[in-house]
């Protein structure tokens, strides 16, 4: 009796360890967003092996009007990489390419179209990962008219994919309309006409709530679902964040302060948000980082870090990013990678992670970071823009601050119009892209992958 207890005591306490292991990596079970999950961590779980070689490897797309279109892209549950492409000097997209976590072309599969008109939008893509699905909107004119699709992708994972497609004249025709997935209530969430957030069902794609009242996202941001709730979360273009349950019932519409970009980080286990943002009743417009309870029905300022002692010059940031697990908010504001204590604001450390000569020299800005929350590796991303230009990875520990590793992905005399933040496929590679050129010229998509540090 005694060892049956013993036995049953030890498989509770595992199967309550493997519950917590579940929920601590929730969201990064999908790609949900522009901006990857709603922690802003851009690292994906894959659910099957991924296959990856350990080998760095780069490929190219000479197309020519890349930098008129969303890099919407998404990862697969095999750690494939989806992209749009397009072949034409106007459009935004013709088809949709799936590269594998070795640089290999997997499949390519154009985009369901309409007769006689042009693409001239589409959303960023989500990777359902529990269903083995792809979603994404794509919008099509002529000279009079236009008609949106909202398009589900089947066996991604395999070499013969298929999509389905359904018209609507509901979703926004502006291309930037973000789209998010909530695993949670089976839900589409996207921008509609006007701008009004909209909420599809995954299955039908019928429209099941909008709210033309409110501003939806701003076109630089994202939606974001609580995975453990349901409730979505958005900053709009009026500086207001809204929080609407599954249903479409508005929890509240509040001011989050202006100045900045309007991305945030959502810690869904203690119900806070995270934003980056400037002061512009200030003289000195300075950067400050803010956290608001979220929990009930209205929003509620935590707390406020300022950096009044080292860095008043760049109010440059890149967005928040947070380890649910252990409570911290990182964030770089070059020269320094830093890290707080979500629940109070209070910093845990800070590390130069370039010199402020090289800041002047090559005139470098973080573009964005991403965060492998096993391995403990913060990875920042830093671009220059003066010749030559250059693309850096910087690898900090996430505990401690420091420095494991710089490593220079990129250096081309040809302008890096834009870099797109770091993919983290599980604890393997990384997916980083970029452009280079200057539109109406040829605009090349380069995309690499590397091995993270193990």
């Amino acid at each position: 009796m005694q060892r049956f207890s013993f036995v049953l005591i030890f498989i509770l306490v595992l199967i309550t360890e493997v519950k917590a292991t579940v929920n601590d990596n929730n969201d990064e079970l999908s790609w949900t967003t522009a901006m990857g999950n709603a922690r802003n961590t851009r690292r994906l779980i894959p659910s099957l092996t991924t296959e990856f070689s350990g080998s760095t490897w780069t490929t190219i797309f000479n197309s020519s009007s890349q930098d008129t279109t969303v890099f919407g892209a998404g990862a697969g549950i095999n750690g494939d990489l989806y992209l749009f492409v397009t072949d034409s000097r106007y459009g935004s997209a013709d088809y949709m390419l799936c590269l594998t976590t070795n640089g290999d072309i997997r499949w390519k599969m154009y985009l369901e179209s309409p007769p006689r008109m042009m693409n001239t939008a589409v959303s960023n893509i989500v990777s359902d990962q529990v269903n083995n699905l792809l979603y994404y909107t794509s919008t099509w004119a002529d000279t009079g008219s236009f008609v949106s699709k909202i398009c589900r992708v089947f066996y991604p994972q395999t070499h013969h994919p298929a999509q389905e497609c359904v018209n609507t004249y509901k979703i926004s025709s502006n291309f930037l309309a973000p789209l998010a997935l909530s695993t949670k209530a089976d839900l589409l969430i996207t921008s509609v006409i006007e701008n009004a957030p909209a909420a599809f069902n995954t299955t039908t794609f019928e429209m099941l709530w909008s709210d033309s009242e409110t501003m939806g996202s701003d076109p630089s941001a994202d939606y974001k679902a609580d995975p453990f709730t349901g409730d979505i979360y958005w900053i709009g273009g009026d500086d207001n964040m809204g929080k609407m349950n599954s249903n479409g019932t508005r929890l509240f519409i509040n001011d989050t302060n202006s100045g900045g970009n309007r991305d945030f980080a959502l810690d869904s286990q203690r119900q806070i948000v995270v934003r980056a943002w400037q002061n512009m009743s200030d003289h000195d417009w300075p950067l400050i980082v803010s956290a608001w309870n979220v929990e009930n029905t209205g929003l509620h300022e935590r707390w406020q870090w300022k950096d009044d002692n080292n860095n008043t010059m760049n109010t440059d940031c890149t967005p928040p990013m947070i380890d649910a697990q252990n409570g911290i908010t990182y964030f770089v504001n070059l020269p320094y990678a830093i890290a707080l204590d979500t629940n109070t604001g209070t910093r845990r450390w800070q590390t130069e992670v370039v010199t402020k000569s090289d800041m002047d020299n090559l005139d470098l800005a973080a573009e964005c970071t991403a965060f492998n929350e096993q391995s403990r590796v913060v990875y920042v991303f830093v671009k220059s823009t003066k010749a030559p230009f250059k693309l850096m990875l910087i690898a900090v520990h996430a505990d401690t601050g420091k420095i494991l590793r710089q490593m220079d992905v990129a250096r081309t005399d040809s302008k890096i119009v834009k870099s797109f933040c770091p993919m983290l496929i599980g604890n393997e590679m990384i997916y980083i892209s970029w452009l280079t050129g200057a539109y109406p010229d040829l605009v090349p998509l380069t995309i690499t992958g590397v091995p993270q540090l193990s």
